[in-house]
C-alpha cells in the first residue's frame, strides 16, 4: 500500500492496483429525491402524530353520564329491597344492656360488614368519582365520606336493632334520619367545582350505601316478632332514610355558586 497523494490511496497487488480517488467518492450532497424522502418523511411524523391523537382519546377515560346518574335510583332501589329481604331471616340480634347496645353475635357482626362492604363497592362502581370529581383529593376525600357513611350506619343499624324484643319504640329517631343527610351534603361539598351533575351524583352515591343499610335495620328489627312485613320496613325506610337523602340531594343541586 502506497500513498501517492492526498486524495489517492493506491493497493499494490503484483502488477496491479485499484485506487480510490477523491473524484470516485459518492456524492453526498443533497439532490432532489433526498428532499422529496424528507418531505415524505414529515408527512409520516404527522400522520404517527394524528394516530397518537387518535389513541390517547380513546383511552381517556368515558365521562360519566346523565344514564349512570339515572342509574344510581334503580341501584338504591334494588339493594334496599335485596338488602330488606336478607334482614327478614332469622338472626340472632343484640340486645339492651343497661340502655346501650350488648353483646354482639359474631354472625350478625359479619354479615353487616359484609353488606355494608357490597354497598360500597356498588357506590364506587356506579358514580366513578376519578371520572367525576376534577381533583385527586376530592375522590380520597369521597371514599372516605361514604366509608364513614357505611360506618355509621352499621352502628346505627346494631343500635336499632338492640330494641328487638323490648316492647319499646326505638329512640333517637332524629338522629337516624340525619345519619343520610350528613354524608350527602358533604358528598356534594366536594363537587361544588365540577358542575351540578357531580354534585348530583356524588350525593346519591353516598344514598346507595345508607338507604339499604337503613332497610337493613328495620328488617332485622321486624325479624324479632313484630307485626310489620316487608312493605311496612320499605315504608320506614322511605321516610327515614331515602326521604333525607333527597333533601340533600335537593340542597346540593340548587346550590349555583359555583357553576360548571
Amino acid at each position: 500500500m502506497t500513498t501517492r497523494s492526498a486524495n489517492h490511496l493506491q493497493l499494490v497487488t503484483d502488477t496491479s492496483f485499484t485506487g480510490n480517488t477523491a473524484s470516485e467518492q459518492p456524492d453526498t450532497a443533497p439532490t432532489e429525491g433526498t428532499e422529496v424522502s424528507a418531505a415524505d418523511q414529515d408527512e409520516r411524523f404527522r400522520d404517527l402524530l394524528a394516530r397518537a391523537g387518535q389513541l390517547d382519546a380513546a383511552a381517556a377515560p368515558t365521562p360519566v353520564t346523565g344514564t349512570r346518574m339515572r342509574l344510581l335510583l334503580p341501584l338504591t332501589a334494588g339493594l334496599t329491597v335485596a338488602l330488606a329481604l336478607l334482614g327478614d331471616q332469622s338472626w340472632q340480634l343484640p340486645s339492651r344492656v343497661g340502655g346501650a347496645v350488648g353483646a354482639v353475635p359474631q354472625s350478625l357482626v359479619t354479615f353487616l360488614l359484609l353488606c355494608g362492604a357490597l354497598c360500597v363497592w356498588a357506590a364506587g362502581r356506579a358514580v366513578r368519582p376519578q371520572q367525576t370529581f376534577g381533583s385527586p383529593t376530592a375522590v380520597r376525600v369521597w371514599w372516605l365520606v361514604v366509608m364513614g357513611a357505611a360506618l355509621v350506619s352499621l352502628t346505627s343499624t346494631l343500635s336499632l336493632t338492640s330494641w328487638a324484643g323490648t316492647g319499646e319504640q326505638p329512640g333517637a329517631l332524629a338522629v337516624r334520619c340525619a345519619v343520610p343527610v350528613v354524608p350527602a351534603l358533604l358528598a356534594g361539598a366536594l363537587a361544588r367545582a365540577d358542575g351540578r351533575g357531580a354534585r348530583i351524583r356524588a350525593a346519591l352515591g353516598t344514598g346507595v350505601v345508607t338507604v339499604p343499610m337503613t332497610a337493613l335495620g328495620w328488617s332485622l328489627l321486624a325479624s324479632s316478632g313484630a307485626a310489620a312485613g316487608l312493605g311496612d320496613v320499605l315504608g320506614t325506610t322511605l321516610l327515614s332514610g331515602a326521604a333525607p337523602v333527597a333533601l340533600a340531594v335537593a340542597f346540593v343541586a340548587a346550590d349555583r355558586r359555583r357553576s360548571a
